[in-house]
């Protein structure tokens, strides 16, 4: 996952950072530094990312940005 998606799926669901990371249980800076591609996104947060939003749905966004870039 790169961060192109973790922010297409934090806006398409019309979250903030801060309500992003509320969800993920993670900081709020983290969001920030992975949507900058700053930081990597780890095992625990891709996971947890998949069980908030759904695994389908992660899938459909990725193939969006894929077909669109």
């Amino acid at each position: 996952m790169n961060s192109k998606l973790m922010k297409f799926i934090r806006q398409s669901k019309g979250l903030s950072q801060q309500e992003m990371a509320d969800l993920l249980g993670v900081s709020k800076p983290l969001i920030c530094f992975i949507e900058q591609n700053k930081k990597n996104i780890s095992d625990r947060v891709n996971t947890r990312l998949r069980e908030t939003f759904g695994i389908e749905y992660v899938s459909n966004c990725r193939k969006f940005l894929e077909e669109n870039n």
